[in-house]
């Protein structure tokens, strides 16, 4: 069985070595947050949804991703979208504290669901493994999206794994997709 790893995309405006949760660089770098914050544009409610397991808001953790971006490329570009070249770092699930992590299934029926408790789960980075594949749900909403020229969500049905705290990058390596 292949190992199982997190990613999260590099970001092309990265100032230093390390990565911080979205609110942590409202004070220190305003510009870099309201550039960020572009992402949530419609969904500006996301970002005072709070996450029962650790007690904060969405925007104060780093979110990764346990799917490889090139399976998720692959979808994309399945269901007609154009993929422009990315980069994403690859982090080795046991170098987070599972006692500030926290899983977010994302297994709702609707996207815009409340974050309820139970749409968590603990971290346990041996059960990554259980969650690195694409979900269907997330392949059929590319199709139905792209057909429907809709904006789409990238991670969209695809467990999040939500970490309250920093990480250094410095070391990490990178895939490009």
């Amino acid at each position: 069985m292949e190992k199982a790893y997190l990613y999260h995309r590099v970001p092309e405006n990265m100032v230093g070595t390390h990565l911080f949760p979205l609110n942590s660089m409202r004070e220190s770098h305003p510009d870099i947050f309201s550039l960020h914050v572009e992402k949530y544009k419609g969904r500006e409610q996301n970002m005072e949804d709070v996450i029962p397991t650790l007690k904060c808001k969405w925007n104060d953790v780093i979110h990764f991703s346990p799917i490889n971006p090139i399976e998720i490329k692959q979808a994309l570009v399945d269901a007609g979208f154009v993929w422009n070249i990315m980069s994403f770092y690859q982090i080795d699930p046991y170098v987070l504290d599972p006692e500030k992590t926290t899983i977010y299934l994302y297994n709702h029926k609707n996207i815009d669901d409340d974050l309820d408790i139970k749409y968590f789960s603990n971290y346990n980075p041996n059960e990554i493994v259980c969650i690195q594949k694409l979900p269907e749900r997330t392949k059929k909403y590319y199709k139905e999206t792209y057909k429907k020229n809709e904006k789409t969500l990238v991670n969209a049905w695809v467990p999040h794994i939500l970490y309250k705290g920093s990480i250094d990058v410095s070391n990490l390596p990178i895939i490009t997709v």
